[in-house]
Parts: structure tokens; C-alpha cells; sequence
């Protein structure tokens, strides 16, 4: 579980609460009743907004991760969070969103702006390497929320350490780094069968 508290503009600040799903939508509750609920329990985020007036309604979504099903067309690309986005866990979305401008959508714009280039195939080459570090920064956030321990993959494996803390300040387009998750992949089924033979009912 964790908070947002993002500055906009206006003096207008983003508070919000993520966490799972059924543990924060338990019971009849209107989301107004949900986030006074959250807020007694962390105080310093209460501390923080209690300086301020509430200014809008209270919303909840339960997944804005999204990606287009095409980059680019006849004329046209997609890139940066047009194209798709992710989570802010990790702040992956300016570092994708550059990456797409740099080298490229925007990249193959500057170069190859000619008459014959602006068909999707060349105005959208560069999506299927931005994917796969795309899809890498996905595995990782999807894997925090599922509650996987970093901490006890590094201690288990520490030369892969490295690897990780790549991917976790944006390094995702070196193929070394997929090195981590056949690793998590074991990790988490020989959890699996740990918990299974230790609650066999349960299996």
C-alpha cells in the first residue's frame, strides 16, 4: 500500500491511496468512507492534507495501465503516453516517454521525413525494441504488487544484483538484464510448491 501526493498547479495538490483491490473496496463503502478510513492510518499524509481544502470529488480506478494495439499508421505515430502507459510506482513514464521521442517515433521523424517514409512501417519500426523494455518495467511493477521480496531475490542472488538495480533505474533496452526474471520465475515457484506441501488443503 502506498500514497500519491502530487503538486499540480493552483496550489491544487493529487492525494491518493493505491492497494489491492479487495482489500481496499472490502465492504459497502462510498469512496469518501474509504479514503477517511486510509487517512487515519497513515498520520503524516493526514498532517499534509489537513492544511488544505478539498477541491473535487472522490474518484477510483482499478487499472490505468494501457497500450495502444498500433504505434503508428499512414502519416501518423503514437509515442510517449499517447502510445501507453504504465504505473507511476517506479516513475517509468518520462523515461519511456523520451525514450519513444529520442530514438524512436520522434528519432525517425527528424531522419527520415520524406514522402516515401511516412507509412506505419517506417514510421513505427522502432515500437517492437520500445516494447520490450516496456514489457520489463511491467514484469516489475506487476511484480511488486503482487508482493514479490527484491530484497530477498538480491540476497539469493547477488551477482544478480547489478541486473536489477538496471532495470529498476531504467536501463530495460540491454538484453543482459532479462537475465533476473527466469530467476524470479523459480523464486516464486518454489514458493508455490513450499506453501503447497505446507498447506496441502489448500492445493
Amino acid at each position: 500500500m502506498w500514497w500519491w501526493y502530487i503538486p499540480l498547479h493552483d496550489d491544487v495538490m493529487s492525494v491518493g491511496i493505491v492497494r489491492p483491490f479487495d482489500e481496499l473496496f472490502v465492504g459497502n463503502r462510498e469512496h469518501e468512507q474509504i479514503y477517511n478510513h486510509e487517512l487515519e492510518n497513515c498520520p503524516e499524509v493526514k498532517r499534509r492534507v489537513s492544511m488544505g481544502t478539498r477541491c473535487e470529488k472522490y474518484f477510483a480506478t482499478k487499472d490505468y495501465s494501457y497500450r495502444a494495439s498500433r504505434n503508428a499508421g499512414e502519416g501518423w505515430v503514437l509515442v510517449g503516453d499517447a502510445y501507453g502507459f504504465l504505473d507511476p510506482l517506479y516513475s517509468s513514464g518520462v523515461l519511456l516517454a523520451l525514450k519513444g521521442r529520442a530514438t524512436g517515433g520522434g528519432r525517425d521523424l527528424q531522419r527520415d521525413w520524406r514522402p516515401m517514409t511516412t507509412s506505419a512501417a517506417a514510421l513505427g519500426k522502432w515500437a517492437s525494441e520500445f516494447n520490450v523494455g516496456m514489457e520489463r518495467m511491467r514484469r516489475l511493477v506487476v511484480e511488486y504488487y503482487e508482493g514479490f521480496s527484491f530484497g530477498r531475490f538480491v540476497k539469493n542472488n547477488p551477482h544478480l544484483k547489478g541486473h536489477l538495480t538496471d532495470l529498476l533505474i531504467g536501463n530495460l533496452f540491454n538484453d543482459r538484464v532479462a537475465e533476473v526474471f527466469p530467476v524470479m520465475d523459480k523464486m516464486k515457484a518454489d514458493a508455490a510448491a513450499a506453501a503447497a506441501a505446507a498447506n496441502p488443503a489448500t492445493a
